[in-house]
């Protein structure tokens, strides 16, 4: 198993570059050249700048059992189809039970914003949503064998 993060949107780097350590898991974060990373544990992958160009390097890169960082919930669906676990930032494990509401959910937000509906951004991030994704992360590399 390895341990994928979207990089464009993934918080808490260092953090989950400690978890990756703590149980020996090869981490890689892949950014568009427009986030210049770098680190001395996790490999970087970098993409062009432009829409989807992380996402489909990511989906080009990963393999069977491997744990990806998300919050692209269309990411997580072709994903899911190469039996890949996904985890979204808040913490939450997307899987084939929820990816269709998640969809459908992302589908009707994009229809309000066409037809200008106003809609409230994200909420901002809490200690609360942080802590969650880290501990649920945590025991998710603590567990490898069965994910």
């Amino acid at each position: 198993m390895r341990l994928l993060i979207d990089g464009d949107a993934c918080p808490n780097k260092e953090e989950v570059k400690n978890l990756a350590q703590k149980y020996g898991i090869e981490m890689i974060v892949f950014a568009d050249y427009a986030h210049l990373l770098e680190d001395d544990y996790y490999h970087v992958v970098h993409c062009e700048v432009g829409r989807d160009s992380v996402d489909m390097q990511i989906i080009n890169q990963a393999r069977p059992y491997d744990l990806v960082v998300t919050q692209d919930y269309g990411l997580a669906s072709l994903l899911l189809g190469k039996q890949v676990k996904v985890i979204h930032v808040s913490g939450m494990i997307i899987n084939i039970d929820n990816i269709d509401q998640l969809l459908m959910s992302r589908y009707i937000s994009a229809k309000q914003r066409r037809a200008q509906k106003h809609l409230k951004g994200p909420s901002k991030r809490t200690l609360e949503i942080k802590n969650k994704f880290l501990n649920t992360l945590e025991n998710l590399l603590e567990n490898k064998d069965i994910i």
